[in-house]
């Protein structure tokens, strides 16, 4: 588990609320919540799944006016956590249908623990639940793909509006059209000096 700068844990609670590229997430016991546990599992495939990716940080609370406990993470669980990274990762690439590329690190931030989880956009293949988990809330549906989205409110849901859908969609085409280039593809819109407009047109043709 990689030290995190408390200025970074600063840097990313000072705009002091959830976006579509952060997530929170209280306190828990890694071994014994799963219903904890396999949301936190859902937010890293939806955080790879959303353009840019973002981070999950562990140990902010809300309170019941909506404003955020910096409570940081019980002693406890960040003991437990840190032995966990691992079985993390195995839990996590257990449910996607993809590699998984993300970051486990350690911060403080006014005397309390943090854990930032840095997840990568997906770089070819979307990630898709290829499993059901455990807790009867169904946080992880098989066949589900999970995406951040500014609807309502940030929220790490499955992909079913359709705005949502268009730029998915979009976004894996582009990186499949990427792939193909760098595996020596051509293509009539191959000498477009717009790469947009040159993704635009081959996307219609992909």
């Amino acid at each position: 588990m990689k030290e995190v700068a408390e200025t970074i844990i600063e840097q990313i609670l000072q705009g002091n609320s959830e976006n579509l590229n952060l997530e929170f997430k209280s306190t828990f016991d890694f071994d014994e919540n799963v219903w904890a546990r396999e949301r936190l599992i859902r937010s890293i495939l939806a955080m790879s799944n959303t353009r840019n990716g973002g981070y999950v940080l562990i140990g902010v609370a809300e309170n019941a006016d909506k404003s955020l406990n910096l409570s940081g993470l019980d002693d406890a669980h960040l003991q437990l956590f840190k032995t966990k990274v691992e079985d993390l990762k195995s839990k996590v690439e257990s449910f996607s249908s993809s590699p998984v590329g993300y970051e486990v690190g350690l911060g403080e931030y006014k005397g309390k623990k943090f854990i930032l989880i840095s997840v990568t956009e997906f770089p070819l293949n979307p990630l898709i639940c290829r499993k059901n988990g455990e807790h009867k809330d169904k946080h992880l549906e098989e066949g589900s793909i999970y995406i951040r989205t500014l609807k309502d409110k940030p929220s790490s849901i499955k992909l079913t509006n359709p705005v949502d859908i268009q730029d998915f969609l979009e976004r894996s085409s582009d990186k499949q059209i990427s792939n193909l280039h760098k595996r020596g593809w051509k293509h009539d819109t191959e000498n477009l000096s717009d790469n947009k407009s040159s993704f635009e047109k081959e996307r219609g043709t992909f």
